[in-house]
């Protein structure tokens, strides 16, 4: 541990009869940093000097006391001016002490032989002081003090051969607990269709994970999730899932379907090799939902609600971050179920005509190379069901007509409905 250099040797290093003045506002030492910080953890202050006259500064020495019973010093390191105080080179004298428990001194001569000093100015940054915070909430103060350090070093600025007390500025740290990280459920809010004659339908949609942007460590690693959505089996059921959608497959996910809702729990990673943070929000589950019992309904809304009762064993909607299960905040959504109305049809009966042969294959033809007209009806003009008209849709029929080949899909050969299907009229009554 380096011996200190007292005020009064550091005044005669820089000029032998030197005359120590009052205080002034002309020179000032402050503590620069944040003064709230975390309980348990670490955080950085700064002396810096400002000097408003016109003089230069040859030197300084300072002590730097604090509360130990709420934070203790653990380093210090020069600041960015003093690393290069002595025409972009270190100074020729730089002393150096810190004291657990106390705080941290320091005695500087930028040029022995006078051959630097330092310009006025202002947020010239001296040292850079580390500490620890404990683990009691509480006040304490980080102040310049003449009271450490063996002999006791004294708070003065050297100019002119003068040593100078500055005004002095200490500062207050507040210690919180911070609280816990937070995590919100994000259910969708889609709408689908379904319907009107037979009041069913189907839709598939995700639902997302995001972190809350005021949580301690923003944004968390997390290890897993367990998750649990409710609905109205009145109208809906599960057709398929809940099945993650994460951007890995992880070790572990156990999904459990119920009438009323579904639950699922992931462990990415039994080793920890897989994490995900969630800085904005991401789907992490896609499930398949079924409609039914709307027959004759006009649109109308149905909850996705998350629940913590689902389940023989109740699944709770938990984030787990560093092994430790975090409650999530629920954004419920609800799906909007608008009903269709759809025209019967009957597959292959292009012309509507009320007859599937061959010459619906010859009108589908017509129409896509001879200029001829178009179908009243896409949806049975598609004879092969492929989503697309197309020259095969042609010698589908053709074929079933001429050369034994399959009949066309429902709804055939007696008129029939199809959700959602192309259909503006047809011969169907």
């Amino acid at each position: 541990m380096k011996r200190l250099l007292g005020a009064v040797a550091l005044s005669a290093a820089l000029a032998v009869g030197g005359v120590a003045r009052a205080g002034t506002a002309d020179y000032t030492l402050s503590v620069q940093g944040s003064t709230t910080h975390n309980v348990n953890s670490s955080f950085d202050l700064s002396v810096q000097l400002e000097n408003t006259t016109t003089d230069v500064v040859s030197g300084w020495s300072f002590g730097l006391c604090h509360d130990a019973t709420l934070f203790d010093i653990t380093g210090a390191a020069d600041g960015a001016t003093t690393a290069v105080v002595k025409n972009g080179s270190p100074p020729d004298f730089n002393q150096t002490n810190v004291i657990p428990g106390s705080g941290f001194t320091v005695g500087l001569v930028i040029c022995l032989t006078g051959c630097a000093t330092l310009a006025p100015g202002t947020g010239y940054e001296l040292n850079v002081i580390s500490y620890d915070a404990g683990a009691t909430e509480g006040t304490g103060d980080v102040n310049f003090c003449d009271s450490i350090g063996i002999p006791p070093v004294a708070t003065v600025i050297v100019v002119g051969g003068a040593s100078i007390v500055p005004t002095q500025l200490g500062a207050t740290i507040e210690l919180v607990t911070p609280p816990p990280a937070g995590f919100d459920y994000v259910a969708p809010n889609p709408t689908a269709t379904f319907d009107q004659a037979s009041g069913t339908g189907a839709f598939t949609t995700q639902f997302s994970i995001a972190e809350q942007a005021t949580s301690a460590g923003f944004p968390n690693e997390t290890q897993g999730f367990s998750m649990g959505v409710a609905h109205d089996p009145s109208i809906l059921a599960i057709a398929g899932g809940p099945t993650h959608v994460l951007p890995f497959s992880p070790d572990f996910t156990g999904p459990t379907v119920l009438a009323n809702g579904w639950t699922i729990g992931v462990v990415y990673s039994f080793t920890s090799l897989n994490v995900m943070i969630f800085d904005v929000a991401k789907p992490v589950i896609s499930v398949d939902y079924t409609i039914s019992g709307l027959a004759g309904s006009a649109a109308l809304t149905t909850p996705l609600t998350f629940s913590n009762t689902l389940g023989v064993v109740p699944v709770d909607n938990v984030v787990v971050v560093a092994g430790l299960s975090l409650d999530a905040g629920f954004i419920d959504g609800a799906v909007t179920l608008e009903p269709v109305t759809d025209t019967p049809f009957v597959r292959g009966d292009c012309n509507a005509d009320q007859k599937v042969n061959i010459a619906d294959g010859i009108w589908i033809l017509n129409f896509m190379f001879q200029e001829g007209p178009e179908g009243t009806c896409a949806e049975a003009c598609d004879a092969d069901d492929s989503g697309d008209l197309e020259m095969t849709d042609a010698i589908y029929v053709i074929q079933y007509q001429l050369l034994n080949g399959p009949a066309p899909v429902a709804p055939f050969p007696a008129c029939g409905i199809e959700t959602g299907a192309d259909c503006d009229a047809s011969a169907c009554p």
